[in-house]
C-alpha cells in the first residue's frame, strides 16, 4: 500500500475491539484522583469506563502543599475554572520560593519562575548580566531581575482582580493549597463525569495467564475487573510493588533526608505570594500560606536529629508553646523511584512511583507527568511493549533530573553542621556532575536534558550561593557593554512600574472570596 507520494505505508490494524474497555484507579487522594479526571477525559469517548476504588480508612495529611506553574498548564488543558478551584481549595498564588539561610546564615536567594527579566537574542539575561557582574562588578543578583521577585518582594498580586498580565498570560506562576481539598475537588468533577467511585479495601489480587494483573477482590463479595490497572496507594505500592514485584530504586546515599514534622499553624495576617524554605541544623523548613491556614513543616535527616528534636525546634520556630497544643504529625519518606513505572497492564502514579523530598514543590507535577504521559502513550489491550518502554524512560527522565536538582541544592551550602557537611559529600549523579561541569567553564546548562526545570532555574540556584563560571560564552563577551547595561537598567524599571500598578496579595484574596457566588 502507497499513500498519494508513492511512499509505502503499512495498513492500519487498529481493532475497536481491543481498546481499553476498563481502567481502574486504586487509592485516591490528589494521585488518584488527578488520574481519574484526565484519563476519563481521554479515554472515555473511546469507549472506556473508569472505576476509582478507595479505602475509606485511609486519611491523608493534609499540611498544605505547593506547586510549581505546570498545575496551572493542568487546569486550562482540562478547561476548569480557576476561581472555583482556588476557592475550592484554599488556594493562594506562588511566584517562587525564597531560600532562607541555606547558602549560610543571613543569606538569602529566590528561586523564582519564569525568565528572569527577559531573553536576549535567544540567550537567558544570565549571560549579560554575568558580564556585568564580572566586567563591573554590578550589586545586583541575577533574581533581582525577576518580575516574580520583585512582586514576591512587596507581596503583590501578579495580576489584578479579574484582569490579566503578562505573568497571567504566560502561566509562570503556580499555588499553595489543601492537597485534601484538591482530591475532594477534582474528585467531585471526576464522578460528576462518569467515574464510578467505590469504598473498599483491596484483599487480594488476581493475575492473568500472562501475568498481568486480571481482577481485585475488595471484599464484601466485590470483585472488580479491568484491563489497565493505575497504582495510586502510596509508598505501600500495594499492585506495582507488593503484587508485580517491581523493585525500588533507593537515592537515600544522595539525598539523606527521610523524616518530616508538619505542624499546620492558624491563618497568617498576611499572605507571601512565595514559599519560605528556611534551612534548619539538620535539613530544612517549609512555610506555605493557604487562605485557610499555614502549612508548616520541618524536613530532616534521622541521622542527625531526634524526631523529639525535630518537634522541639518546629515548635519554637512556629512560636509555639509546647507540643501538645502543637500536635505534629511524623512522617516517614522513602526517597527513591521505580525500576519501572510500568510493569505489565499496571502504571503507578504518585507515592507507588518515587518520592524526591518537596524542596522545590514537584509532587504533584510529578503525579501530572505521569498521568499526562500515560494518555500519550494509553495503549490498547495489546499493550504493545514500544508505548511501556517510552513510558518508563520518560518517567525515568522526569525523576532522575528533580534529583538532580535537589542535590544541588546542598552541593551549594557552606553551613558547617554535621548534617550539611554530609549533605556536601553525598554521591553526585554523572548528569549533575556534567552539567556542572559544563556550567563552571562558561555558563552553559546542557537544557536538551530538561523536562521539569528550565536553564533559568540553574541559574538562579548558582548564582545566588555564589557560584559563577570561569568565564563568558562568546556571544555575552561580543556584546556592546553599553547596549548590556542599557537592558539590564531597563529590565529592573520596567518591574518596578509593573510592581507599583499590582494590588497587594492579601487584597487580591480577599476580592476573590469576597465575590463568591
Amino acid at each position: 500500500m502507497t499513500d498519494h507520494r508513492g511512499n509505502s505505508v503499512r495498513p492500519s490494524d487498529d481493532d475497536p475491539s481491543q481498546r481499553l474497555r476498563r481502567i481502574v484507579i486504586v487509592g485516591g487522594g490528589t494521585a488518584g484522583w488527578m488520574a481519574a479526571i484526565y484519563l476519563n477525559r481521554m479515554a472515555r469517548p473511546l469507549g472506556c469506563e473508569l472505576t476509582l476504588v478507595e479505602s475509606a480508612g485511609i486519611g491523608t495529611i493534609g499540611v498544605g502543599e505547593a506547586t510549581i506553574p505546570s498545575l496551572v498548564h493542568f487546569l486550562r488543558a482540562l478547561n476548569l475554572d480557576e476561581v472555583e478551584f482556588m476557592r475550592r481549595c484554599s488556594a493562594t498564588l506562588k511566584l517562587g520560593i525564597r531560600f532562607d539561610d541555606w547558602v549560610e546564615e543571613g543569606i538569602t536567594h529566590w528561586h523564582p519562575f519564569g525568565i528572569c527579566g527577559a531573553r536576549v537574542g535567544g540567550l537567558d539575561l544570565f549571560h549579560f548580566w554575568l558580564k556585568r557582574r564580572l566586567k563591573a562588578g554590578s550589586k545586583f543578583d541575577y533574581f533581582d531581575f525577576s518580575l516574580q521577585v520583585a512582586l514576591a518582594e512587596q507581596e503583590k498580586a501578579p495580576w489584578p482582580w479579574q484582569g490579566a498580565s503578562v505573568v497571567s498570560q504566560a502561566g509562570s506562576y503556580a499555588y499553595h493549597l489543601d492537597a485534601s481539598a484538591l482530591a475532594d475537588y477534582l474528585r467531585d468533577i471526576a464522578t460528576g463525569e462518569g467515574v464510578k467511585h467505590i469504598f473498599g479495601h483491596v484483599r487480594d489480587v488476581g493475575l492473568d495467564a500472562a501475568g498481568g494483573i486480571a481482577r481485585l477482590d475488595i471484599g464484601a463479595e466485590r470483585v472488580i475487573e479491568g484491563d489497565l490497572f493505575v497504582d495510586a496507594t502510596g509508598f505501600a505500592g500495594l499492585l506495582i510493588e507488593k503484587t508485580l514485584g517491581d523493585p525500588w530504586i533507593d537515592w537515600s546515599n544522595s539525598m539523606l533526608c527521610d523524616r518530616a514534622v508538619a505542624l499546620p499553624l492558624p491563618r497568617g495576617e498576611s499572605f507571601a505570594p512565595f514559599t519560605i524554605s528556611k534551612a534548619m541544623p539538620a535539613g530544612w523548613t517549609w512555610r506555605i500560606p493557604l487562605s485557610s491556614r499555614t502549612g508548616n513543616g520541618y524536613v530532616f535527616s534521622s541521622a542527625h536529629c531526634t524526631t523529639d528534636d525535630a518537634i522541639d525546634a518546629l515548635i519554637a520556630q512556629s512560636g509555639l508553646r509546647r507540643s501538645r497544643s502543637a500536635d505534629p504529625r511524623v512522617i516517614d519518606i522513602r526517597v527513591g523511584r521505580r525500576a519501572n513505572f510500568w510493569v505489565k497492564n499496571c502504571v503507578s502514579v504518585g507515592l507507588s512511583s518515587g518520592f524526591v523530598e518537596p524542596l522545590e514543590s514537584t509532587g504533584i507535577h510529578l503525579i501530572q507527568k505521569a498521568v499526562m504521559t500515560l494518555a500519550d502513550y494509553l495503549p490498547d489491550r495489546n499493550f504493545n511493549a514500544a508505548l511501556r518502554n517510552a513510558y518508563n524512560a520518560r518517567m525515568a527522565e522526569a525523576f532522575d533530573e528533580v534529583r538532580d536538582f535537589i542535590i544541588l541544592h546542598y552541593l551549594l551550602t557552606r553551613r558547617g553542621e554535621p548534617f550539611w557537611r554530609d549533605s556536601r559529600n553525598v554521591e553526585i549523579p554523572r548528569s549533575l556532575r556534567d552539567n556542572l561541569a559544563l556550567y563552571d567553564e562558561n555558563g552553559r546548562i546542557d537544557a536538551q536534558q530538561m523536562r521539569v526545570f528550565s536553564e533559568t532555574s540553574y541559574f538562579l540556584i548558582l548564582t545566588g550561593a555564589g557560584r559563577l563560571p570561569r568565564r563568558l560564552i562568546t556571544e555575552a563577551e561580543r556584546a556592546s557593554p553599553g547596549e548590556v547595561w542599557q537592558i539590564l537598567d531597563r529590565v529592573r524599571a520596567e518591574n518596578r512600574r509593573f510592581v507599583e500598578r499590582m494590588p497587594t496579595h492579601a487584597n487580591y484574596l480577599a476580592q476573590l472570596h469576597r465575590d463568591r457566588p
